[in-house]
């Protein structure tokens, strides 16, 4: 958890007009390597980070399912969770957006929530924008809103301009190397030094 995630976060509601933004630590990624730090000290840390940010939670969800968890999985069951006429929006990474027809059921992920995605350095617009055209349904771009469109209401907003320089790879990186890493909320920084977090993983801490 860095402050890219929080920037990421704040822009979010403050564009889009959400009531809040819920963090979900992955407990069994189905496509990665156990993550260097537990999944109790990953939820530990994120508690940490949102200690004082207003309309920012934690949800467990994924701990409590007994088998790893697509994203497809997780939607469906936060949306079973929380029944009405809630609209839930899905947040990522332009890098994650460009890979997105590579997903586990990607398609139904697309009819299920619309999509909150931030600009990333090394991805283009362009880039960007041929990602899209590879996914079902015909999206079409409206630069006045700032988002694809499709016509039974799929969305992709585009924060162009959040753009995160900063990687979980990279500050795990310098956290391994005994770094500074200036990008980590003061509170996560001091509980990683407590636990002794990270350091010593090597290049292990570049796998996840």
């Amino acid at each position: 958890m860095h402050e890219g995630h929080l920037v990421l976060a704040r822009a979010a509601i403050a564009e889009c007009g959400l009531d809040a933004v819920i963090f979900i630590p992955a407990a069994r990624p189905p496509h990665k390597q156990q993550p260097v730090a537990s999944f109790e000290h990953r939820v530990a840390m994120l508690r940490e980070a949102l200690a004082d940010q207003d309309g920012m939670t934690v949800s467990l969800i994924e701990a409590e399912r007994d088998t790893p968890s697509y994203t497809i999985d997780t939607v469906r069951e936060i949306q079973k969770r929380h029944p009405g006429d809630q609209e839930f929006f899905f947040i990522i990474g332009a890098d994650s957006l460009v890979e997105l027809h590579l997903w586990y059921r990607y398609q139904e992920l697309l009819e299920e929530v619309r999509f909150i995605v931030a600009a990333r350095p090394g991805i283009s617009f362009s880039r960007l924008a041929a990602a899209v055209a590879r996914l079902p349904g015909g999206f079409v771009y409206d630069s006045r809103l700032r988002s694809w469109q499709r016509g039974d209401g799929a969305c992709i907003h585009y924060l162009a301009d959040v753009r995160v320089e900063v990687s979980s790879s990279e500050v795990r990186r310098l956290l391994a190397r005994g770094r500074p890493t200036p990008m980590l909320p003061a509170r996560v920084r001091r509980y990683i030094e407590t636990h002794q977090l990270y350091r010593g993983q090597g290049s292990a801490a570049c796998s996840t």
